[in-house]
């Protein structure tokens, strides 16, 4: 409903509205009631009066021109503004976690019966499925056979995951959609900076920097995202947009990205023999628990987070205080036929994962890391070349 909306107003000119100083004073207004809103202690769908409390609502207020603001046409342009302009910041996946924490209050409807929520069950299979929640799992819901069709029952509160799943995953498709839109660099370029500026002074307790920064033979610098493997870029996205990856695929997330910044050639498999390597052998104590309380930041958007069990959960993965050893990210074959463990839904190769010696995510960044190494080294040798002849 919310994107159908958004839809009405996709035709005007974009830059020309982003440009208007009312809808400038808007964006920033409706970033600051978006981002600094705690939608896990407030349950209550809000009513007009309630909305008339926040600032944006009240400077929204004279272009009201419907009974319910949600229906304001005004409200509907802002809301489109910035979807398209934080789709190419480093804010939009928080932003889609956010937009569906608000958007599943707002659409939730309780039952004033006490016979709960019907779904028909191949619609609640395709978001459940996708999602990766875990209080989705069809084993656990009642059906029942109607002429119709078969339905999963849901209690209100598994209503609500399902809700919030099924907008999020429509929300992180449209921006996805939206990123990959070929776009000039000096237009992406604006709509970052337009972002930064709208969201000057705005509290956003987040942490929107996924790039991480290695030392890696030759190598010194933050590692760009499009480096990593398609399976832990989905993983990320999933991650950071308040999805809920299956335990088996956490684990290889968090030992890859622990991996990838103290030692990425530590592999499960060393000459033949298993890896009994433990986080203090490849990482000092310090930069160890810096990780931790970096991926505990990282894994607060999910939906099922709590701070000291991801915390004794991280520390046993990468073999620190609770284990000794490193329990390793999957290899390859195990993404592709990963046996029900969740892992299969993020593995989407791309020319690089078809390459022979990549088995492993880890290959896949050392193969990037190299690559580059070896182009910087080319042109170095090139330049040095050039001076030579300059000489002579």
């Amino acid at each position: 409903m919310f994107l159908e909306k958004l839809k009405e107003v996709s035709n005007l000119n974009l830059i020309e509205e982003l440009e208007k100083n009312e809808n400038k004073k808007l964006i920033h207004y409706r970033l600051k009631s978006l981002f600094e809103t705690n939608y896990e202690n407030d349950k209550k769908p809000k009513n007009s009066i309630d909305l008339n409390k926040n600032t944006y609502y009240e400077y929204i207020q004279e272009f009201y021109d419907n009974i319910h603001p949600y229906d304001c046409s005004k409200d509907i342009l802002i809301n489109y503004l910035i979807l398209i302009i934080i789709s190419y910041s480093k804010y939009n996946n928080y932003y889609v976690k956010k937009i569906s924490e608000e958007l599943a209050v707002r659409e939730f409807k309780p039952k004033m019966s006490r016979g709960g929520y019907e779904i028909d069950i191949w619609t609640f299979i395709k978001i459940a499925s996708n999602s990766h929640n875990n209080d989705l799992h069809l084993e656990r819901m009642d059906l029942s056979n109607k002429k119709d069709g078969i339905y999963v029952h849901l209690t209100e509160e598994i209503y609500k995951t399902y809700l919030y799943e099924k907008i999020r995953l429509e929300m992180k498709e449209a921006v996805q959609k939206i990123k990959a839109k070929k776009i000039s660099e000096d237009l992406k370029a604006f709509f970052k900076e337009y972002v930064d500026l709208s969201l000057k002074d705005v509290k956003i307790v987040f942490n929107t920097d996924t790039g991480i920064k290695i030392e890696y033979e030759g190598f010194n610098g933050v590692i760009p995202e499009e480096w990593h493997p398609p399976c832990i870029r989905e993983l990320l996205n999933d991650i950071l947009t308040g999805g809920s990856p299956s335990h088996y695929a956490r684990r290889s997330f968090v030992v890859y990205w622990f991996v990838s910044q103290m030692n990425p050639n530590v592999r499960p498999l060393e000459d033949g023999e298993i890896c009994n390597k433990n986080a203090t052998d490849i990482a000092s104590e310090e930069d160890v628990e810096k990780f931790i309380d970096d991926l505990i930041a990282m894994f607060s958007t999910v939906g099922d987070f709590d701070t000291q069990k991801t915390r004794y959960y991280i520390s046993h993965n990468i073999g620190y205080k609770v284990t000794d050893h490193i329990t390793h990210c999957e290899y390859c074959k195990n993404w592709k036929i990963d046996g029900g463990k969740g892992l299969n839904y993020y593995c989407r190769p791309d020319d690089i994962c078809n390459l022979k010696e990549i088995t492993h995510p880890l290959d896949y960044l050392c193969y990037n890391i190299n690559k580059y190494s070896k182009t910087k080294d080319n042109e170095k040798n090139k330049d040095n070349k050039n001076n030579d002849e300059l000489k002579k």
